[in-house]
């Protein structure tokens, strides 16, 4: 094994732990958010998104639907339907461990850990059709960096769909959310930009400078 390969196995190996870390941190620093903060936050955010040109283009979108300390993207949802978008929601599918998706409005069910999403049975978007059905995907998670890569809660569910599904990826955060860089693996997919209430952030735009 040369020394390139040896230390690009340290890394993947010490990444798992490395993430652990970073997950608590994350939540330690959503918890610092007082609820009317976070509701600017989430109007501001939803303005920055709104205008990029992949949104303006987008006749459909899957979005997460949020729940707990993630910024808000119910509005958003609401505000993407009046703008006469095709709307798709995310189900979890722990039989193949994929996604599945249902266009939106459509029944939901409350999950024990508060996250809301169609129940089994909702008729949901063939796998072959996705593709002509979806141009920009939303997605949550507990942080991003500022190459985009996006640290979620594990289960990699989003992973594994981005990887089989090459759309356009818009992660949604709080500026809270974002670190300058985050442990990847050869499989983890970038976002094309990741959106707060700040700005927007792409991986082709230079990192600014940390906050004194």
């Amino acid at each position: 094994m040369t020394v390139e390969k040896e230390g690009l196995t340290a890394a993947a190996s010490a990444a798992p732990s490395r993430k652990i870390e970073l997950r608590q941190e994350l939540k330690a620093r959503l918890a610092t958010l007082d609820a009317e903060a976070a509701r600017l936050a989430g109007q501001q955010m939803a303005e920055h998104l709104w205008w990029l040109p992949e949104m303006q283009a987008a006749r459909g979108v899957l979005s997460c639907l949020s729940f707990g300390g993630e910024i808000d993207t119910w509005p958003l949802v609401d505000r993407l339907l009046a703008a006469g978008k095709k709307v798709y929601v995310p189900r979890a599918e722990p039989r193949d461990h994929s996604l599945r998706l249902h266009r939106y409005p459509c029944p939901l069910k409350t999950l024990s850990f508060g996250l809301r999403q169609p129940p089994r049975k909702t008729p949901e978007l063939p796998p072959e059709a996705v593709g002509d059905e979806v141009d920009v995907v939303l997605v949550l998670g507990l942080g991003f960096d500022y190459r985009g890569y996006r640290l979620g809660y594990g289960s990699g569910y989003f992973d594994r769909f981005l990887a089989r599904y090459p759309l356009t990826a818009i992660g949604l955060a709080y500026q809270v959310q974002l670190v300058d860089a985050l442990p990847n693996e050869p499989h983890d997919v970038p976002m094309a930009a990741v959106v707060t209430e700040q700005g927007v952030w792409r991986a082709s735009l230079p990192v600014p400078p940390p906050t004194a």
